[in-house]
């Protein structure tokens, strides 16, 4: 019998820092900014690589988002 590891796990996971505008900043070249954005930070380079070649990763909300969702809760949004 074969062993099939479920889509969700085998996916790199990355966590969700932020989200919003954001300007991403290199060495250089001037600042480019995307209005709509997500944050997602990854626990090692492997994880970000694998995320990047596959086009795809799964994503847990990070310590922020977590707040900013209790408090959206809280006053109805």
């Amino acid at each position: 019998m074969t062993h099939r590891m479920t889509t969700q796990a085998a996916q790199p996971l990355g966590t969700l820092q932020d989200a919003g505008e954001l300007a991403v900043l290199t060495p250089n070249e001037e600042p480019i900014r995307h209005r709509y954005a997500m944050v997602v930070a990854f626990s090692s380079e492997e994880e970000l690589r694998r995320a990047v070649q596959e086009h795809r990763c799964a994503y847990r909300d990070g310590h922020t988002v977590q707040t900013l969702n209790a408090e959206d809760v809280a006053h109805g949004r």
